[in-house]
C-alpha cells in the first residue's frame, strides 16, 4: 500500500472534483447561514434539514460588491465544488447567487414573533428594571463555552463583588431550549438571585434557534427576576431578546448591563465626596455668618453690656444733674445775695446808718410831715444807734 502525504491526498481529491462535470457547474438550493465578509470575500453556508455546504464568493466575482445575504434567506447558488486544502474541507466557489424566497426556519421565526408581539409579550410596560448593584447573578449558558468565560472575566474586571451562579445548559441542538428553560425557572425560584443572564456566543441562525423557542420565551416573560438576553453577536436578534427585560448584543455586553462597574462606583463616590465637601464648606461658611450675626445680637442684647450702657448713661445723668444742681444753687445763691442786698438797702437800720432818722410822736406814730406836729410837742427820734427825746422849738415849713 502506498502512503501519501496530506498535501498529496488533498491535491488528489481536488483533481477528482475538478474532473467531475456535474460538480464543475452545479446549482444548489438552500437556506443562508452565518453570512460574513472578510477581505472583500464573502463567506456563508447553505443548508436544509439534513445537510450543510460551505460557500465562498471571491472578491474578483462582480456580485461580491453588492451581495448581502441574511440568515434564513432561501437562495440558489451556482458554482464549482472545490476543496480548501489548508482546512481540509470542500466548498462551493460561487459564480452567481439568486434569492428564491425566505427559508422555512426564518419564516417560522417571523410568524412566532408576530404572534407573541400581538399578545403583548414584548411590550415595554412589562420590562423590569435591572439592579445596578446586584449581589448574586445567575447565568444560563453552556458550561465550557466562550460565553461564560466572557461573562465571568467581565464581571471580575468590572464588578468583582458579585457572586456568579451558573446553570449549565445546552445552547444549541435538540433539547437545548428545554434545558435553557429549566435553568431560567430554577434561578428564578432562588430568592437570593438578583439578575439572570441567558445567552451564548455567536453562530448561525439555526445554531441560535434554541433561543426562539415559544415555551422559553413565555417562561422568560413569566419570570419574577429581571432577565438579560445576551445571544450571539450584534447582528443576531432572537425572540429572547424581545421578551427579556434587557437585550445585550453579546455575552460580554450582558455582563456589563447586569451591573455598574467598580470604576463607575468609584467615580460616583468621588463626585459625591466632592459635592459633600463643597456642601459642608458652604454649610460651615453659612453657619459661621449666622453665628457671627447671633454673636452680634448676643453682644447687643447682653445684660452686662446693657448694664454698662445704663451705668454710663447714669453717670452722664448724674454728672448732668450735679451740674444743674450746682448751676441752680449758684443761681439761687446769686439771687439770694441780690435779695439780701435789696433787703439790706430797704432795711430801716441801713437807712438810719446812712444818717437818716425816724421821728415818732408821743403816741409812737411816725411823723412824716411838719403839719402833724406843733410847738412844744415831745418827739422821739430814732437814729442808728439809739433814740433821742426832744421838744419842738421851731417848725420850718419846707414849702
Amino acid at each position: 500500500m502506498t502512503t501519501f502525504k496530506v498535501k498529496e491526498a488533498s491535491k488528489y481529491i481536488s483533481n477528482i472534483l475538478r474532473r467531475d462535470s456535474l460538480l464543475s457547474n452545479i446549482s444548489i438550493e438552500g437556506e443562508v447561514s452565518n453570512f460574513k465578509k472578510s477581505g472583500g470575500h464573502l463567506y456563508f453556508s447553505i443548508k436544509d434539514d439534513e445537510a450543510m455546504l460551505k460557500c465562498v464568493v471571491f472578491r474578483s466575482v462582480p456580485i461580491s460588491k453588492t451581495l448581502n445575504l441574511k440568515d434564513g434567506q432561501k437562495i440558489v447558488v451556482t458554482g464549482t465544488v472545490s476543496t480548501y486544502e489548508k482546512g481540509s474541507y470542500y466548498q462551493i466557489v460561487c459564480k452567481s447567487v439568486e434569492e428564491v424566497g425566505r427559508g422555512d426556519l426564518f419564516e417560522k421565526f417571523l410568524l412566532l414573533k408576530e404572534k407573541l408581539q400581538k399578545e403583548g409579550l414584548f411590550d415595554l410596560k412589562f420590562k423590569k428594571p435591572i439592579s445596578k448593584f446586584p449581589k448574586n447573578i445567575g447565568v444560563v449558558t453552556a458550561k465550557g463555552g466562550a460565553a461564560i468565560r466572557d461573562i465571568v472575566n467581565t464581571l471580575k474586571r468590572r464588578y468583582k463583588i458579585a457572586n456568579i451562579y451558573l446553570y449549565p445548559a445546552k445552547v444549541q441542538g435538540i433539547g437545548a431550549s428545554d434545558e435553557i428553560l429549566k435553568g431560567v425557572k430554577y434561578l428564578d425560584s432562588l430568592d437570593f438571585i438578583d439578575t439572570i443572564i441567558v445567552g451564548r456566543g455567536g453562530g448561525s441562525f439555526e445554531d441560535l434557534n434554541s433561543f426562539n423557542d415559544e415555551n422559553l420565551v413565555r417562561a422568560i416573560f413569566s419570570c419574577k427576576k429581571p432577565i438579560i438576553s445576551a445571544v450571539g453577536h450584534e447582528v443576531d436578534t432572537m425572540l429572547t431578546d424581545f421578551v427579556a427585560d434587557k437585550r445585550a448584543a453579546t455575552p460580554t455586553a450582558g455582563a456589563e448591563l447586569s451591573s455598574v462597574s467598580i470604576d463607575q462606583i468609584n467615580d460616583f463616590l468621588s463626585n459625591c465626596q466632592i459635592k459633600m465637601t463643597k456642601y459642608i464648606k458652604e454649610k460651615i461658611s453659612a453657619e459661621k455668618i449666622e453665628l457671627d450675626h447671633f454673636k452680634k445680637e448676643l453682644e447687643y442684647y447682653n445684660p452686662t453690656n446693657k448694664i454698662n450702657s445704663f451705668k454710663e448713661n447714669l453717670e452722664k445723668l448724674k454728672k448732668s444733674l450735679d451740674e444743674k444742681i450746682i448751676s441752680v444753687f449758684n443761681y439761687n445763691k446769686q439771687l439770694l445775695n441780690f435779695k439780701k442786698q435789696s433787703l439790706e438797702i430797704a432795711n430801716p437800720k441801713s437807712v438810719l446808718k446812712r444818717g437818716y432818722s425816724i421821728v415818732y410822736d408821743k403816741d409812737d406814730k411816725i411823723i412824716n410831715s411838719v403839719k402833724n406836729i406843733k410847738l412844744n410837742d415831745c418827739l422821739k427820734i430814732n437814729v442808728f444807734d439809739g433814740k433821742i427825746v426832744s421838744d419842738v422849738k421851731e417848725i420850718i415849713d419846707g414849702d
